[in-house]
């Protein structure tokens, strides 16, 4: 599952940590279910959306993301498609979000 961040970090750009007491307030989020952005590429589809570090995925498809090991298996699951919609939450607001892989 290792090579799960790896591939997350080729396919999408990013890094995610689990949402903890401690990332909460490093990121200043209050978020406690999904993972927490904690790297970004610059020159990702999600950088350029507008996406950053603090931001929280809830979502990827249909599979609910709670922590980094459903992140990793999300990541693995879909890692054929052209495509994933993405539940990105940043304070009160989710945003749906199309990427390419």
């Amino acid at each position: 599952m290792e090579l799960a961040e790896d591939l997350a970090f080729r396919l999408m750009g990013i890094r995610v940590e689990n949402s903890t007491p401690k990332t909460r307030r490093t990121y200043r989020t209050a978020v406690r279910q999904g993972v927490i952005i904690s790297e970004i590429n610059s020159r990702s589809q999600l950088a350029n959306i507008g996406a950053r570090p603090g931001d929280v995925i809830r979502q990827i498809d249909d599979m609910t993301i709670k922590n980094k090991d459903d992140f990793k298996k999300a990541t693995v699951k879909y890692r054929q498609r052209q495509s994933v919609v993405i539940l990105l939450q940043r304070g009160g607001q989710g945003y749906y979000i199309t990427i390419k892989l």
